[in-house]
């Protein structure tokens, strides 16, 4: 997610038939690039399963899978010049793609429960930073009503 100026970005642990539990929030400036950010957190996931965007593909994927038994998955895209991804590559960008729709419902479910996206007031960052974290905790604390109360 991004508003004026930051970006939102959150790991969640996969839930059947339900929005992913959020495991890591963090809010940083909007020019952070998200491979930067997995990057400072990655050391801390251990033993699990990422799906992600481009931007989660490193260099160093295998030598994280054996030292960290995390893998990452992310879709392939076409090479410039390539008109069709090979079938094999095509299936695994739909499998990610259809993993990763939960996340973009967590997103939508945040926004719609919060109105996080509506920033238009915000005349400063201290405004700014109060007005992202009030709305997270506010959708956290909903969150978690729902699931109790469930």
């Amino acid at each position: 997610m991004y508003y004026y100026g930051v970006r939102i970005h959150i790991i969640g642990r996969s839930q059947p038939g339900s929005l992913p539990i959020p495991e890591y929030i963090g809010v940083t400036g909007a020019s952070e690039h998200d491979g930067k950010i997995f990057d400072q957190i990655r050391p801390q996931l251990h033993n699990n399963e990422l799906y992600g965007d481009k931007a989660y593909q490193r260099p160093d994927a295998e030598e994280v899978r054996q030292a960290q038994n995390l893998t990452v998955l992310t879709p392939v895209k076409k090479q410039k010049g390539q008109h069709y991804l090979e079938p094999q590559d095509q299936w695994l960008s739909t499998a990610v793609s259809r993993i990763r729709q939960p996340i973009e419902a967590l997103f939508a479910w945040i926004e719609e429960k919060t109105g996080i996206e509506c920033v238009s007031q915000v005349r400063s960052y201290k405004g700014l930073m109060v007005h992202v974290f009030g709305k997270l905790a506010a959708a956290l604390f909903f969150w978690n009503f729902l699931r109790v109360s469930s």
